[in-house]
């Protein structure tokens, strides 16, 4: 009896510590592999839309790049806590604590809609998970 109280407790031991939270995880990792192929196919469809390319008419272009910047990023749900005028058609954009798929989405869309393109960015990952901090430099094409 003993034995089997034994056996009993040893399965619910491991199935509780030890399978449980692989079958969480594993289920967790595919969903972030699924994210990152649509941002993979996402980035192709601009890759392959390249400068010069078929592109939608540019509705923003009278429009100054601050404004621009600061009301796209705010549709996409994005705080930015900085920006710093760099030339006519250069931008310094400063966040913090921002949804790395947010703020790829909307580089995306910056690049393909508004022909602006990201000439340089530093990213450093924030305490919670998906979120990063970082600077981008944009520049209108």
């Amino acid at each position: 009896m003993v034995l089997g109280g034994a056996a009993a407790a040893l399965l619910i031991v491991l199935w509780g510590f030890v399978l449980t939270p692989l079958r969480t995880q594993s289920a967790e990792l595919r969903e972030s592999v699924t994210q990152q192929q649509r941002l993979l196919i996402d980035l192709g469809r601009v890759e392959a839309i390249g400068p010069g390319g078929a592109q939608s008419p540019n509705r923003s272009a009278g429009q100054s790049l601050v404004v621009l910047v600061d009301s796209t990023a705010q549709s996409f749900g994005l705080t930015l806590r900085g920006t710093r005028p760099d030339g006519p058609d250069g931008i310094n954009v400063t966040f913090q604590g921002a949804s790395f798929d947010a703020l790829l989405n909307w580089v995306i869309a910056l690049e393909t809609t508004h022909q602006v393109s990201v000439e340089s960015a530093s990213f450093s990952s924030a305490r919670e998970r998906g979120l990063v901090n970082g600077q981008l430099f944009l520049r209108r094409s």
